[in-house]
């Protein structure tokens, strides 16, 4: 953020604010990606949780039970507490974010010169870059964490040399085919069930991310409209950039949100799609 010494005639108070919200956001984004994997760490850890779940999914599906096998078990309660870290890491990011953005602005409207305008070009890529992540990313966990299970079968692609796990994926796929008639696996229950889950959290978190692009489309809008006059033509701009992303991205968020209503409500399809390449 090398643009903030350039910014004209700050008083100390917006200057300490910007670097101390600067220098909190960077620790977070280096605590995101090193944090979970040292707090949440057991026998398990992103090194090796590829490898046990796979071997644990096939303990399990041989088993003919519901309940998790010891190995299975485990690597699924890390990725549990590994998603939960990552989220709340996630929402400080995010919260700190606003946070800069909110100072930006005010900073913004107060100075309203070109120069101050320029300087500030960075700093507000920054805060929109950043910002998507955090939300994805806060997204993401929140969904992983809450079906931990279903978010760790992408998982089950590395394992072509893992013995076993090509027949069980081949069992689980013939028995989706005329899923819940039927004879199956106790475990293939569970897989339908989480990965509804899995796709429930998602639909209700792009629903609710989708009111809130909304909302903000309709606030930028009203302030555009009241920026109308010439004096405020210059103004207008950045509003009118705003409600047309704002608007894009509802759109966007929107369609997520139905199609993982659609797959939660038709879980077992959605499964045997993923089996057979889609997610």
């Amino acid at each position: 953020m090398d643009s903030l010494g350039s910014l004209p005639r700050l008083t100390a108070t917006p200057r300490r604010q910007i670097g101390l919200l600067t220098a909190a956001t960077g620790a977070l984004l280096v605590a995101f990606f090193i944090a979970p994997n040292a707090l949440a760490r057991s026998s398990v850890n992103t090194g090796n949780v590829g490898t046990t779940f796979r071997h644990g999914l096939v303990a399990y599906w041989d088993s003919g039970s519901q309940d998790f096998p010891g190995q299975l078990d485990a690597t699924v309660s890390f990725w549990f507490r590994f998603h939960v870290v990552k989220a709340g890491v996630s929402a400080l990011l995010l919260a700190s974010v606003v946070a800069l953005g909110i100072v930006l602005w005010r900073l913004r409207r107060e100075r309203a010169g070109e120069r101050t305008r320029r300087s500030l070009v960075l700093p507000w890529t920054f805060v929109a870059t950043t910002g998507t992540f955090a939300l994805v990313a806060l997204v993401a966990n929140v969904q992983g964490a809450a079906a931990p299970f279903a978010s760790l079968l992408p998982m089950l692609s590395g394992g072509g040399t893992d013995s076993g796990v090509g027949t069980t994926v081949a069992q689980a796929r013939q028995q989706l085919a005329d899923y819940p008639d039927g004879r199956h696996s106790p475990a293939l229950a569970v897989m339908v069930d989480d990965f509804a889950v899995y796709h429930a959290v998602l639909a209700a978190m792009a629903a609710v991310v989708a009111l809130a692009l909304g909302a903000a489309t309709v606030v930028l809008w009203r302030r555009r409209r009241a920026s109308a006059a010439p004096a405020g033509t210059r103004a207008r701009r950045p509003l009118t950039w705003g409600v047309a992303g704002c608007a894009a991205l509802t759109a966007v968020v929107l369609v997520v949100a139905v199609a993982n209503a659609t797959s939660a409500a038709h879980s077992p399809q959605a499964l045997a799609a993923f089996f057979d390449g889609g997610w």
